[in-house]
């Protein structure tokens, strides 16, 4: 194999044109760190670049879309390039769809370090070091051609020189299972994937920036060394400003809202400690990161109601944000959300009361998901007619579907006019989404049993969300008495039925059972 040794810097999915998402509200702190980050994470690439002495670096493509990203996005491009230039950096550059070459407006012309592999065929280059040839590289740009890595394959070694695949797309399996290519630079995908390491090592280098929270872990670049005997060992450079995660908190029947929030900061520290740990052996700081994290709670039935519906959680959240969004890295509690549970204790379903019967209803369509449950008739006229009009509408785009523009319609455009002559206030279409089953989708696109999964869906979530709503709202219909003769805490109770409990203790070391009972 090679026999000198090199390290090159493997990335894709620069996507600078994408902003970050999944915040509904940015604190002040946060929001230049928020808006520049898909920038910072680039410049730190870069910067690792030049830090490590890499001797190139390789681009898997879809770096930005020029037309979305408008001018800046290329310029800024073209000056992180000068930056390798100066240091004698070359880059090899397989673009993607977005931003082959085709795509770079005529006017932007970048550094000769840098080589963009065409979109008609796969070119051969070399490293060289000294005028002696180091490593092969073999890639193709994307863009409207899709070239494929399959054609890789019949090419021969040369000298038996380490070759590297560059390529943005998907990886056909058969591709690894040859050794002519020993590190496959594969680019196209959000997350970091090594999915092959013998006989070829595989990877997709990721996005160099996670933008919300189905974006968690770490996101950067892949450091590629290859030793003389060309032993090839991988390392990731975290690039992201931003980190993403979800925090699960299990809260106990008779567990406190001090008790929860020690525990949510406990659990942030962690974090905390462990970004500086982190900082500490990369050598450098985080001062300009954010890590944002969302609370799932998974919850006791009896505390459940508070947590959702009160203000505990809004309690929780505002001092957890004073704590952790003041000092570096910024850790920004997002939201806190309490899980609902597929079902109550069996023991309320039990009872003989209001709360009981409710609980029972809903289990019985839990139960048949094909019992209709009939809001219509608790809506006002304005949005049953509205409903009326979805319906009206999306039969008749049923018919056409099925039959064309010849379709028999009947008396529906006669009752579609009649509806669409009444006037709407623009709130009832709103209100119709948050009282109905059926999803605003857009028909063209949606079969029956598309539609008809997303209805079960909402319906599913409906049902879950009325039962822990009935245990808040019907409780106090139960006998404080019966709660406390169950064994019920009185942090179980809800607020409103907790002052009447104490002093119901109170009163039962004075009287005995009998007497209390009565």
């Amino acid at each position: 194999m090679t026999s000198q040794g090199f390290r090159f810097l493997h990335a894709s999915d620069f996507r600078l044109e994408l902003p970050v998402d999944g915040l509904l509200e940015l604190p002040d702190r946060c929001g230049s760190a928020v808006l520049d980050a898909p920038r910072a994470a680039v410049e730190r690439l870069f910067d690792a670049a030049i830090k490590e002495k890499v001797d190139f670096v390789v681009l898997s493509g879809d770096l930005l879309s020029p037309r979305d990203a408008g001018p800046w996005g290329v310029l800024f491009l073209i000056e992180q390039f000068e930056r390798l230039r100066a240091e004698r950096i070359p880059v090899y550059w397989a673009a993607g769809k977005s931003d082959a070459s085709e795509a770079i407006p005529a006017a932007f012309r970048f550094p000769d370090n840098v080589r963009v592999f065409s979109t008609d065929h796969i070119e051969e280059t070399f490293f060289e070091r000294e005028g002696v040839p180091v490593a092969r590289l073999l890639g193709a740009s994307r863009g409207s051609a899709a070239l494929s890595p399959r054609s890789v394959e019949p090419i021969e070694d040369v000298d038996d020189l380490y070759t590297i695949g560059v390529f943005n797309g998907r990886l056909p399996s058969e591709a690894v299972k040859s050794d002519s290519v020993r590190y496959w630079a594969m680019g196209g995908t959000k997350t970091r994937e090594v999915v092959s390491r013998s006989p070829s090592l595989a990877v997709y280098a990721g996005s160099t920036l996670a933008r919300n929270f189905s974006e968690t872990g770490d996101y950067g670049a892949t450091l590629v060394e290859v030793g003389e005997s060309g032993r090839t060992t991988t390392s990731l450079i975290r690039t992201s400003p931003l980190r993403w995660s979800v925090e699960t908190l299990v809260v106990r029947e008779d567990e406190t809202e001090d008790e929860i929030l020690n525990e949510a900061r406990a659990r942030l520290k962690a974090i905390r400690e462990r970004a500086l740990e982190s900082a500490a052996y990369l050598g450098r700081t985080f001062d300009d990161d954010v890590w944002f994290v969302k609370w799932r709670v998974e919850a006791d039935p009896s505390v459940l109601p508070a947590l959702r519906y009160g203000t505990a959680a809004q309690t929780i959240l505002r001092d957890l944000r004073a704590d952790f969004a003041k000092s570096a890295p910024i850790i920004y509690a997002v939201d806190i959300e309490p899980v609902l549970p597929e079902k109550m204790p069996e023991e309320m379903y039990e009872r003989q009361t209001i709360l009981g019967d409710y609980l029972r209803m809903i289990r019985y369509y839990w139960e048949n998901p094909s019992e209709e449950i009939d809001l219509e008739s608790f809506m006002p006229n304005e949005v049953r007619d509205w409903a009326a009009l979805a319906r009206v509408k999306r039969e008749i785009a049923n018919r056409r579907r099925l039959d064309g523009e010849t379709a028999d319609l009947g008396d529906l455009p006669a009752r579609l006019a009649a509806l669409e002559a009444k006037e709407f206030r623009p709130e009832v279409a709103e209100l119709f989404d948050l009282t109905s089953f059926d999803p605003d989708l857009d028909d063209a696109g949606v079969d029956e049993a598309a539609r008809a999964a997303a209805i079960a869906e909402r319906r599913r979530a409906a049902l879950l969300e009325a039962a822990a709503l009935g245990v808040d709202l019907l409780s106090e219909t139960d006998s404080p008495v019966a709660l406390l003769n169950s064994g019920a805490t009185t942090k179980a109770l809800p607020k409103k039925n907790r002052a009447v409990a104490a002093e119901l203790r109170e009163l039962s070391r004075n009287l005995d059972g009998k007497e209390l009972d009565s």
